[in-house]
This record gives structure tokens, sequence and C-alpha cells, in this order.
């Protein structure tokens, strides 16, 4: 999330070192669905440094619609490496970043956090990062844009990329997106800081809490249990669970 900090440290921050990530998976939701492949690009002092790709070994059959969209065959991951191993390797290559970045981070996210604790592998490297998120950054610099889809936004920046829903084009493209997020920062950031300081009064939900203060939602759950997070409200999600709302102004002061 871009917060008021990030901006007070605009020209710090972005020069630091993003890890932007995209993930190709099984399906949408991480307790029923598997990694089949990651890339993460590196973005330091502005500019796309290196990257890493690797496709992952599921434990179960690719679905038919899961390749119809990405391409990605059976066979191809037939002798890919097991998660574990893809992601131990995935951590020594984020080891020096500051910020996780994603089109649509939490999803990413989610996926790679949940994994890493049923592998029983370090979580360090992970939350060490900040996030970034190319969807709420686009969302608030690009407010006059219809969609902010990846595939939109390729298409509205007339950005080149060779094949869509894989994992290293579309991890590219996002590195292009934060790029042009980076100029539009500049070019904004008193009318922002301005904004920002207008909504503050504003409620923010359980995940843009985590994507503010760079932590699982489960993390957020355990502060507002141990009375470190104050509930401004409660609320009813669509699957009938109890969802909570926080102002802007307490999670900013946290960050």
């Amino acid at each position: 999330m871009i917060t008021k900090n990030f901006l007070l440290n605009l020209e710090e921050n972005i020069e630091k070192t993003y890890c932007v990530t995209d993930i190709e998976t099984t399906g949408q939701k991480p307790e029923d669905s598997e990694i089949i492949e990651i890339a993460t690009v590196t973005v330091e002092n502005c500019q796309i440094k290196n990257q890493f790709c690797s496709y992952v070994k599921p434990l179960f059959p690719i679905p038919d619609y899961i390749t119809q969209m990405t391409g990605i065959k059976n066979e191809d991951v037939s002798n890919a490496k097991r998660v574990e191993e893809v992601l131990k390797e995935w951590l020594n290559f984020i080891k020096d970043g500051n910020y996780f970045c994603a089109h649509n981070v939490m999803f990413d996210y989610d996926f790679i956090y949940k994994y890493l604790q049923t592998c029983n592998l370090s979580l360090d490297n992970l939350s060490n990062l900040k996030f970034f998120c190319t969807v709420k950054a686009t969302r608030l610099l690009f407010p006059d844009l219809q969609s902010r889809k990846l595939g939109d936004l390729i298409k509205h920046f007339n950005l080149a990329t060779d094949k869509r829903h894989r994992a290293l084009d579309d991890a590219k493209a996002t590195a292009e997106i934060l790029l042009i997020c980076f100029k539009e920062l500049k070019a904004k950031k008193k009318e922002l800081l301005s904004y920002i300081e207008s909504i503050q009064m504003d409620k923010l939900k359980s995940f843009e809490v985590a994507e503010y203060l760079s932590m699982p939602k489960e993390k957020v759950y355990e502060m507002v249990k141990n009375g470190k997070l104050k509930v401004h409200e409660t609320y009813t999600t669509k699957n009938g669970y109890e969802g909570y709302l926080f102002l802007r102004k307490q999670i900013e002061e946290l960050v």
C-alpha cells in the first residue's frame, strides 16, 4: 500500500530493491490449490535487474482449464522440482530485497506463505519484505482507468509481452507497471500526500491492514485478539465470517 510514510520518503523508497513476483496455480485458494510456476524479477534503483523462474511439480494433475489458460501441461512440470526445493531457491533469491511486489499482492503472498509453512521453511526472508501492490497503486494513480487487470494495463501502457498467464512474462510486465507507477508517484507526490491526509478516517479491511503492515492476515487477527489493534467496526463477509474494519489513521501510525 502507498502510505503517507512511503510518500514522505519517496525518493529513497523507490530506489530500494523490489522482488516483483508472479505465480501460476491450479486454483484460486491456497487451501486446495498448488503452485505450478513461480517467477520473480528484481527492480533496483528503478531498473529491472535479475530474474528467477521455475516450474513446480504438483502432487496432483493440472486441471484442463488451467492448461488452457496458462499453456502449462502436465508434461511440462513432470521433471520439475517439488515446491519445497523451489521455494528454498526462491527464498535465497529474495534475501536482499526490501519489498514484495505483485499484481494483487495478497494472492501471491498467501500462496507462498502457506507453502512455506507447509514445507516447514523459514518465513524470515519473506516476512522481512514490505508490500507493494500494483493493483492498489494503479487504482490510486490512474483513477480514470476502467480496469486494473494485468492484461488491460499491458494494453493501456502498450507493454511488450510474449506469453500472458506465464509467471516470468507477467512478473516482467508487473515490473514495467511498477516503474510507471514510480514516475507517476514522483509527479503527483504533493497532491497524493494531501489526498491521503483527507481520507485518514476511511476504514480498511483486514487484508488491506495486512498490506499496510506487511504481515499475513493471521497476524492481524492475532493483534486484534491481543488488543494491540483496535477494531473500529465489524461486518459479516460473503462467506458468513466476521470481518474487521480499522481506521486508516490508526494503521498509518503503526507503519
